[in-house]
């Protein structure tokens, strides 16, 4: 491990399981572990797949995982501390309260899309900004329908030019585990307010791009984009 680049993984939900395979992958890498706050299915999947098991708050929630017969390797600031870098994939927010204690622990971070892009100063793409990141202590890499955007209008933009996007979105509604949130059976314009917000967020990759965007909710299983103007 010594040779290896050692990651953090702050999260492991949605987007941190993802991530969490993904650097296991690496041959460059070495993951140190996962943070949870509590002991849901995703943490004994954590467990099942050999991932250490940090405590966000072990004080809180150590009697919990103690009684689900999870073993916890320690904090989640023990673990930053053994750490190179940190992925950050807490919920929208909770990031911005993370980057104190990296900040405290002299830690590089890479942010997910739900935090605001002014937290970082650099938002992130790879196929279209990767060299803008180069170098950066921290950075935001942009939410999923954003990176989308960006690697399609960046290679249209790189091979035609586009002179403008008029992009319509249609997310779907939940998570596959946020029943609340679905099945769909409706077309919900959530934001109402033109742009959506994913336009802003493709200029903090690509500040030239005249975008606008509308972003209703009514799909079940993925996200559908549809781009014209070009």
């Amino acid at each position: 491990m010594a040779d290896k680049i050692k990651v953090a993984l702050n999260g492991y939900g949605t987007i941190g399981k993802r991530v969490a395979d993904a650097v296991a992958l690496q041959d460059d890498m070495a993951l140190i572990g996962i943070a949870k706050t509590k002991p849901d299915y995703e943490a004994f999947v954590a467990a099942e797949k050999g991932y250490d098991i940090y405590a966000v708050d072990p004080a809180k929630a150590g009697t919990k995982f103690k009684a689900a017969g999870l073993s916890m390797a320690g904090s989640n600031e023990d673990m930053i501390k053994k750490t190179d870098i940190v992925v950050d994939a807490a919920p929208s927010g909770i990031g911005e309260e993370n980057k104190k204690i990296y900040d405290k622990m002299g830690k590089p971070a890479i942010f997910q899309g739900g935090e605001k892009h002014e937290m970082t100063g650099t938002s992130f793409n790879a196929a279209a900004n990767y060299d803008e990141a180069i170098g950066k202590k921290y950075v935001r890499v942009v939410s999923c329908n954003t990176s989308a955007l960006c690697r399609l209008v960046y290679a249209i933009d790189m091979a035609f030019g586009v002179k403008k996007a008029l992009v319509t979105l249609v997310r779907r509604g939940g998570d596959p585990d946020d029943i609340k949130r679905g099945p769909i059976n409706a077309i919900v314009p959530d934001p109402i307010k033109l742009p959506s917000h994913h336009g802003p967020d493709v200029q903090t990759v690509l500040p030239h791009i005249k975008i606008s965007t509308a972003a209703p909710e009514g799909a079940d299983h993925a996200h559908a984009h549809a781009l014209r103007e070009l």
